[in-house]
């Protein structure tokens, strides 16, 4: 198993909604130690069973986030207009629109969209990290032609379900396993880096 297929698995589990796909990636994946042929077959029930009520339960704190019927409007709308316009620019050479100006406006339409069902999933998540890289990668994606509308179009939803995803694999794990938060593993991190790093030389006995 590379760490490619991990990546790629993980990118479209978190673009569908069904939870059983969420539940089978981490069982495979992030979670495989705990569902391992060494494991009794009772005892792997017992914890897919727990699995797939934490993921139930993640998934149900950002169902409104994710539901959202006005923000799914604006966005569908949006970008799908900005592919049409990218489409016909480079197959007639005559866009629906100045293909810069419109991309600007339109992916500022989704992002102003997206506003008030990101500062409540803020509020919810704290996730900064995912937030962070939702808005880097905007620029990016309004730069690929074509695909980028694709993959800003659902964009929003792919940060919540990764986080939800998160939240279940990191209290499945608080139940059945050694659970350590992120900040204290980086503490560890850079403790055990910073210590490697540095040589003490010992001091020489003096001869007798």
């Amino acid at each position: 198993m590379s760490w490619l297929e991990k990546a790629v698995s993980g990118v479209r589990t978190s673009m569908s909604s069904n939870q059983d796909k969420t539940v089978n990636y981490l069982m495979k994946y992030e979670l495989k130690h705990y569902f391992s042929k060494d494991v009794p077959e009772e005892e792997r029930e017992k914890r897919k069973s727990a699995l797939e009520k934490k993921v139930g339960a993640s998934f149900g704190r950002y169902g409104d986030e994710v539901g959202g019927l006005a923000r799914k409007g604006a966005t569908r709308t949006s970008m799908g207009l900005a592919i049409i316009n990218d489409v016909s620019a480079y197959v007639s050479k005559v866009p629906i629109a100045n293909v810069t100006g419109l991309g600007y406006a339109l992916f500022a339409v989704k992002s102003v969209a997206e506003m008030p069902a990101m500062y409540r999933y803020m509020k919810k998540s704290h996730d900064w990290y995912g937030a962070l890289k939702h808005y880097v990668m905007k620029p990016i994606n309004y730069l690929i032609p074509v695909l980028g509308g694709a993959i800003e179009a659902g964009s929003f939803e792919r940060m919540v379900r990764t986080r939800a995803r998160k939240e279940a694999r990191d209290e499945f794990i608080k139940e059945f396993g050694k659970y350590e938060a992120f900040d204290d593993r980086l503490k560890s991190k850079m403790k055990q880096s910073v210590g490697d790093s540095i040589y003490l030389p010992r001091k020489r006995q003096k001869a007798a």
